[in-house]
């Protein structure tokens, strides 16, 4: 059953139980105060009937007192202690010899006689004499069973208006809740047919359904995002892989002929295939870095001091190559970040500095007060090309190719450099000046949150 079948089925059965339930209540709450009102009438009449029979001589004619207080179709029998009749008087013939039946724990009974309800009051009465006997007042209700057979056809009526109502009203609740559904499954059928990302628009409104709205929306936004992320990569991948990858089968194929038998050839392909072989593997990591660099869970942020991080990452530079690496700043400077993400980011900067210049490289940490530190390295190399500068973040950008071939460079440093700070909220930027050099400051928020 479709949900918009069971919101019409559900709402309506409910509103039939409660206004049924209702119109019942209604309906007989109405028929107890009807008899109640003539119960409390013939009472009265009853207790002034007593009154006069006790102020009765024994000359006076009983029958005849007896039957002036004998409602409209109605009777009033007075009998004594063991039932026998002792005053009958009646003003219909339809009570004419009608004995009632009595109930000690009920203020009145209800008898139906020739097809109408008969409402009987009995009250005890001693005569002058001593003797006890009990009075009977009856009177047909017709008029309560008519006033109750009009209540019932308009409670039946209300109750009929009132369910077309509630079914209308349940249609357009079905609408207006299966509506967004609706196009939400057409959404993601239409997506799933054409292998598109589309979202739906937007909602009016703040509520589950608005909600559910920017849930999907966003959740295709990700989707997107991955899906753009995945045919990126597996198209840059492809590219840079190609060249490496020629280039190992082209040696490879060198040495299968030649190299056994030449020692010169057979150490100038492996040792090709051997720097191809770890061009690649660098460059597959970084692809897979940048890959994960827009994920928030893989970033740890903590109060780390930024020259203690700085001295780690220029350390094994200082091992590894004869250049100068200097640090400049203050001999403590914190900041919320994560430590592992920001000492990449220092190594892919003083990386590139080392291989695109010969002079000594600095770093430099100030903090002028304000809510960010600014790391900075610089270079002394020939610099870069203004028309080159708005490029340097773009992933597989090269300023020259010679040059990268000569350094190695995959293209994919300062990209990867350039999306961990964004994840670190930090803003990375480059000055170049052609012929003195290259320096690149990072941007880092003392506090996460509080702003560039």
């Amino acid at each position: 059953m479709k949900l918009k079948t069971r919101i019409h089925v559900f709402t309506t059965l409910l509103m039939f139980i409660i206004l049924a339930a209702v119109s019942i209540g209604v309906y007989f709450l109405f028929a107890d105060m009807m008899y109640d009102r003539q119960a409390e009438q013939l009472r009265a009449r009853g207790e002034e009937l007593t009154v006069s029979l006790n102020e009765l001589t024994p000359l006076d004619d009983r029958q005849q007192v007896v039957r002036a207080y004998t409602p409209p179709t109605g009777a009033i029998l007075v009998a004594d202690d063991k039932g026998k009749n002792l005053i009958l008087a009646d003003t219909d013939k339809r009570v004419r010899g009608f004995k009632p039946e009595t109930d000690p724990d009920k203020p009145y009974t209800l008898t139906k006689v020739d097809g109408t309800t008969a409402l009987t009051v009995s009250l005890p009465y001693i005569d002058p004499a001593g003797g006890v006997a009990t009075i009977h007042v009856t009177q047909l209700s017709g008029d309560i069973e008519h006033n109750l057979s009009l209540l019932r056809w308009i409670l039946i009526g209300i109750l009929s208006v009132a369910m077309i109502a509630v079914f209308a009203s349940s249609v357009a609740l079905g609408r207006i809740v299966t509506l967004p559904i609706d196009r939400l499954t057409r959404t993601m059928r239409a997506n799933r047919e054409d292998g598109t990302y589309e979202k739906i628009e937007g909602q009016n409104g703040r509520d589950e359904l608005y909600e559910m709205t920017l849930a999907y929306n966003d959740m295709m936004d990700r989707l997107g995002r991955n899906y753009e992320k995945q045919e990126r990569f597996v198209s840059d991948a492809s590219h840079e892989l190609k060249t490496p990858i020629t280039v190992i089968e082209s040696y490879a194929r060198l040495l299968k002929r030649r190299g056994f038998d030449d020692r010169a050839v057979a150490d100038e392909a492996v040792g090709a295939i051997l720097s191809e072989a770890v061009r690649m593997k660098m460059l597959t990591q970084q692809l897979l870095d940048l890959a994960r660099s827009d994920k928030a869970d893989s970033y740890k942020f903590e109060r780390a001091d930024v020259r203690v991080l700085a001295e780690e990452a220029v350390r094994p530079m200082r091992q590894t190559y004869n250049r100068e690496f200097s640090i400049e700043g203050p001999d403590h400077a914190i900041a919320e970040t994560d430590p592992e993400k920001l000492k990449q980011i220092l190594f892919i900067l003083l990386d590139n500095a080392r291989k695109y210049s010969d002079g000594p490289v600095k770093v430099t940490i100030e903090d002028s007060g304000g809510p960010q530190l600014i790391v900075s390295v610089a270079d002394h190399g020939s610099g870069i090309p203004e028309e080159a500068r708005p490029h340097l973040f773009d992933r597989f950008y090269r300023v020259g190719s010679d040059r990268n071939r000569k350094t190695g460079g995959t293209g994919l440093g300062l990209a990867l450099a350039k999306e961990i700070s964004k994840g670190l909220g930090a803003e990375l930027t480059a000055e170049s000046v052609i012929g003195v050099g290259s320096v690149f400051r990072i941007g880092l928020p003392k506090e996460q949150g509080g702003g560039n």
